[in-house]
């Protein structure tokens, strides 16, 4: 298990002192490139050699309190490789004193940069058997659909450059960045539990529309969709605190 201690910095923190639901996952990415970065090489590296990483699940749970500014924390991360062309990872968020307080799965296809399909990263990289494996569970909680719930309200965005990354879509923390703040516009959100999936990515200068089912219940689901493609590009499903 690789681990890497940080530190929630000014620009980390909103308004109320608690790591900013972006930050913390750009934490956990940052962490997982370190992770194998003397494995299998930087993200730049992976790209000279053909390859890319493409996210397609992510959950996350919510376990005890929020780090806040200036609070140090430790995230540890291990990865299993072995399910085909789907690599899991999972993240552990320990406090300073040792408490679990956040934990993460999340599945990866490694695509085939010319080729533009997936491809089995047992076979393509099988340096990332050497290190921080784990078995980890194939199972991801399903996530129900807004058209089976309704629509309480759509809202829309240009996807802006600093949107996207180094795989030029927009970057997977970006998408929940925009679910998160467009529901708490007034407020912090207080969430237990996030579920998303992702089918393929938006492009700089494409709008995309957010599709919310939001009642009195705790459960809040999101469908995004890029505009003038009927199918899906994510979807989330949130459960906030009761």
């Amino acid at each position: 298990m690789f681990s890497h201690e940080v530190r929630v910095l000014p620009s980390s923190a909103s308004q109320d002192g608690t790591i900013k639901l972006r930050s913390l996952l750009d934490y956990f990415q940052d962490t997982a490139s370190l992770a194998v970065e003397d494995i299998e090489g930087s993200t730049s590296d992976l790209i000279s050699r053909g390859y890319s990483w493409v996210l397609t699940r992510y959950e996350i749970e919510f376990l005890g309190k929020i780090p806040r500014i200036d609070d140090t924390f430790k995230i540890s991360t291990y990865h299993d490789p072995d399910h085909g062309y789907n690599t899991l990872r999972e993240f552990r968020v320990n406090s300073f004193d040792g408490t679990e307080i956040i934990r993460a799965k999340t599945s990866w296809l490694l695509v085939d940069i010319n080729a533009q399909r997936p491809v089995r990263p047992v076979s393509n990289l099988p340096e990332i058997l050497s290190r921080d494996t784990r078995a980890i569970s194939p199972e991801f909680q399903e996530i129900k659909r807004v058209e089976d719930y309704g629509i309480s309200k759509t809202l829309k965005y240009r996807v802006n450059y600093h949107d996207t990354d180094y795989n030029r879509h927009m970057n997977n923390a970006v998408y929940f960045e925009k679910v998160y703040d467009s529901l708490a516009d007034v407020q912090p959100l207080k969430l237990k539990s996030i579920y998303a999936s992702f089918r393929s990515g938006a492009k700089l200068g494409e709008f995309i529309n957010l599709d919310f089912y939001d009642d009195d219940s705790n459960m809040i689901l999101c469908r995004v969709k890029r505009e003038g493609i009927n199918k899906p590009c994510a979807e989330f499903m949130m459960f906030k605190e009761e």
